[in-house]
């Protein structure tokens, strides 16, 4: 075999002999320029050439995962559309209580029982709770005042047991006395 001189171009010949070498672990001749210029390319081997996308059996893994996943969020999303409309749902009927109560407040007096009677829903509140009942009760007063109950019942799943209910106290008035001059 003929050895070249230092830095000169090797030979086609020559390059593929360095290879075998290499293949055979043999170190690679010193003072020698690089033969990956003169070597072709390399084709791609048969495992590369085939594994350029996914195999259908990875996609179908990959959408089942997805599907068990979404599959088990889901039940979370409904859960929480429905809480938070039925948060709505109480604070919209707290503030008609808190509206009803002041209500009261302003007619405490002699007309208190007929206002109690006739004590009903507004109309906006009517609209977002379905079938919406509001019933007041009155308690033993006490020295600080007299206790009125307010409760409100609608349409909504286990609603009618329980009642959202607000008490308020209305002052007993004194009684009147005429002033003598």
């Amino acid at each position: 075999m003929r050895y070249l001189k230092p830095l000169q171009q090797p030979s086609m010949a020559f390059c593929n002999s360095v290879g075998r070498w290499k293949r055979q672990g043999f170190p690679r001749p010193t003072g020698i320029a690089s033969c990956d210029a003169l070597l072709p390319p390399r084709a791609p081997t048969v495992a590369a050439a085939r594994r350029r996308g996914f195999t259908t059996l990875e996609v179908i893994a990959a959408a089942s995962v997805i599907t068990v996943a979404l599959a088990s969020i889901t039940p979370l999303f409904v859960r929480h559309a429905r809480l938070v409309a039925e948060s709505r749902r109480e604070r919209i009927a707290l503030e008609e209580l808190a509206n009803q109560a002041e209500q009261l407040a302003v007619v405490a007096g002699g007309d208190l029982a007929h206002h109690l009677a006739t004590l009903a829903v507004s109309p906006e509140v009517a609209d977002h709770l379905p079938g919406a009942r509001l019933q007041a009760s009155r308690g033993v007063a006490t020295p600080l005042g007299e206790p009125i109950v307010l409760s409100l019942t609608w349409n909504s799943p286990g609603r009618d047991d329980h009642p959202l209910a607000l008490i308020t106290w209305l002052p007993i008035s004194p009684p009147q006395t005429e002033k003598t001059p």
